[in-house]
């Protein structure tokens, strides 16, 4: 009797081991929809924000175009929420969307390495000679900031984050254009203060 009780207890807990051991991590889909249990944004979330604001400041410059042409200088995104959000699919998708809208970027922060590489070219020891008078300075800059509200509805904490943007004119410093987009979530309730 004991030794089938011990073989049963064998392969119980044999079987157990193999279940835990096969439930690691699994591939999701990329287009899987995803709330995170925390609050904070996703990846999803954040591209799909930057498609809109590319979008809408690409039909902003079609109803008012410019002679001078259209350049933008995009500062990094500021993250002013309790999260680590990653500020950069932000970035990079709506740097895609602008140019996707024939709107171009200017790299003010890697102007100084523009200049030396130039400045190289122009010694004579490149088989190509670049020229100064290329250069570009933007016309407008984009600033772009995230902020976040929490508060409790019936017991139940909620968290608010916001992608705001803004366009500036940067002869005039007049922001021409601004919008924002909202996300609202609520904690699983296993999980009420993780992460906020």
């Amino acid at each position: 009797m004991f030794r089938i009780l011990r073989i049963s207890l064998f392969f119980f807990l044999f079987s157990m081991m193999a279940i835990s051991c096969s439930s690691g991590a699994k591939r999701l889909s990329l287009d899987t929809d995803l709330v995170s249990d925390t609050g904070g944004l996703t990846r999803q979330e954040l591209e799909k924000a930057a498609k809109r604001f590319g979008d809408d400041i690409g039909k902003y410059f079609k109803e008012n175009p410019r002679e001078d042409g259209i350049f933008v200088a995009h500062f990094p995104t500021k993250n002013n929420t309790t999260e680590q959000i990653p500020t950069e699919f932000f970035d990079n998708s709506f740097v895609s969307q602008l140019i996707r809208n024939k709107i171009f970027t200017i790299r003010t922060n890697t102007r100084e390495d523009s200049l030396k590489e130039i400045s190289f070219s122009l010694t004579g020891m490149t088989s190509n000679r670049l020229s100064l008078g290329k250069m570009k300075s933007p016309n407008f800059f984009v600033r772009c900031d995230i902020d976040e509200n929490i508060f409790t509805v019936r017991g139940d904490r909620i968290v608010e984050q916001t992608v705001n943007i803004e366009l500036v004119d940067i002869e005039t410093n007049i922001a021409i254009w601004n919008e924002r987009v909202a996300y609202r979530k609520q904690a699983v309730r296993g999980n009420k203060g993780v992460g906020w």
